[in-house]
């Protein structure tokens, strides 16, 4: 079970979601570790009906510099 609390997504344990190779580029795996605070663990969450239109497939997001 996880919590986000701060930006982080928090287990049970208190480890943290984690981008591995802390580089977030496609198909990077992900992992629950000891928190360090990097950006790599941080996470913002967005809400579908709080999104000002629908994303479409492969259009970055300039905001989050993710690509749907």
């Amino acid at each position: 079970m996880f919590r986000y609390q701060d930006g982080f997504f928090v287990n049970d344990h208190g480890k943290v979601l984690d981008i591995q190779g802390s580089v977030d580029t496609e198909n990077r795996n992900l992992q629950m570790v000891t928190k360090t605070g990097k950006i790599n663990q941080q996470w913002d969450l967005i809400y579908a009906d709080q999104y000002p239109e629908e994303p479409k497939k492969g259009e970055l997001n300039k905001e989050f510099g993710l690509y749907v």
